[in-house]
């Protein structure tokens, strides 16, 4: 019962937030509020339970009830909207508020993927663009939102007194975030969302980069606006925080559709051949660059490369090899190989060889070095020990 009241409450709050209540409200007054808040009766066209339950909420949907319930006009039709959460046949405060408990728990759902959809939405038109890019990437996504929502007014272009000519014009602004994501730790690439205003990312934006660690991600801006582009915003985020690597985004117009987005994830070196990660191998003041094989212990050892190079010593060994000890042991998968020139072998578990002719033994095989011929890797190691460094490309 307590948690149904501080759900009602919160609704309660939330929707006086929006329609510019004051602090002088008493209770009679939060009751008074709360019934002249309008209901319907629901038609046929609703949809049923069954099918309510495959629904996903978004942002846009918490807009469209809010919007009902405070009788303001809504830009799409509600009929047939899966709105009734608790079966009551009618829309009210606690379906909106059942609604925001399902859109953040769906927010906060741990998934597989790699790759994190992050934007702020004032009108809608970023959210469709990051819808967009959630369906084309199978992506995680999280959406910011004011803990003081932003009104009509608050956006007012017009106004030099409005919420965000203030806030845009001061770049030390910071508003506080509602309900932030617990942690960004677990993703290697996040693409950014937000609309330009006054030419740059609204300062809720710097909130957030400032609130988590973005130096070791893939971090790909993308914008909507009428007319300004992303450059400046790009700039912004760039300089803001440490950024492990930022890749050139887009500006959409509110125009754009799925086709077009589409195209430009399609562009992204993360979708081209190009971006395979290599193996970058120092030696003797010239670099070699190998290809990774398709074993654990080479996954591990690109792994291990991303935090740091490493140094590595080899001894030569029989006249075929080249074998040093690495820092740490790798997964072994050891069979019985016939090593050719270039071939990178894992040895026992924690040496690395790097063969220039050929053997037989049981190795789990690291990668190979490209585009070297054996007579170019002989005269490049030259006789007995060299200190190679190993990093990645």
């Amino acid at each position: 019962m307590m948690k149904l009241w501080s759900a009602f409450v919160a609704c309660i709050t939330l929707l006086m937030t929006t329609s510019g209540c004051g602090h002088q409200n008493t209770v009679s007054g939060l009751t008074e509020k709360y019934s002249s808040i309008p209901v319907t009766n629901l038609s046929a066209n609703v949809q049923s339970s069954e099918e309510s339950a495959e629904y996903q909420y978004t942002i846009q949907d918490v807009r469209n009830l809010q919007d009902f319930l405070l009788t303001r006009p809504t830009e799409e039709d509600l009929t047939g909207k899966p709105y009734d959460l608790n079966d009551d046949n009618r829309w009210d405060v606690f379906d909106l508020c059942l609604m925001k408990r399902e859109l953040l728990y769906n927010m906060n759902i741990e998934r597989d993927s790699d790759t994190l959809v992050i934007y702020f939405s004032r009108t809608g038109n970023t959210e469709k663009i990051a819808q967009y890019l959630i369906e084309l990437t199978s992506a995680d996504s999280y959406v910011i939102e004011a803990a003081v929502p932003y009104t009509d007014a608050d956006i007012k272009y017009q106004d030099d007194n409005c919420r965000a000519n203030k806030e845009q014009n001061d770049k030390t602004v910071r508003p506080e975030i509602a309900n932030p994501i617990e942690s960004i730790a677990s993703y290697d690439t996040i693409f950014l969302g937000y609309p330009i205003w006054w030419g740059q990312e609204p300062r809720i934006i710097d909130t957030f980069l400032e609130s988590y660690d973005f130096s070791d991600k893939t971090v790909i801006p993308f914008c909507t606006s009428g007319s300004s582009g992303i450059a400046a915003s790009e700039k912004n985020i760039a300089e803001l925080v440490p950024i492990g690597n930022q890749l050139e985004g887009r500006r959409f117009p509110a125009s754009a559709t799925k086709d077009d987005v589409k195209e430009w994830v399609e562009m992204l070196p993360l979708n081209n051949e190009q971006s395979e990660v290599k193996l970058l191998i120092s030696v003797n003041g010239q670099e070699l660059t190998a290809s990774f094989a398709d074993s654990t212990a080479a996954k591990e050892l690109a792994e291990k490369l991303k935090a740091e190079p490493i140094t590595v010593t080899l001894n030569e060994y029989g006249g075929f090899e080249k074998v040093g000890k690495l820092p740490w042991s790798l997964t072994r998968t050891d069979a019985s190989t016939e090593t050719e020139p270039c071939d990178i072998m894992l040895y026992q578990g924690n040496q690395m060889t790097i063969f220039y002719d050929s053997n037989s033994w049981s190795y789990t095989k690291l990668g190979h070095i490209d585009n070297t011929t054996q007579e170019e890797l002989k005269a490049l190691f030259g006789e007995g020990d060299i200190t190679v460094t190993l990093s990645l490309k």
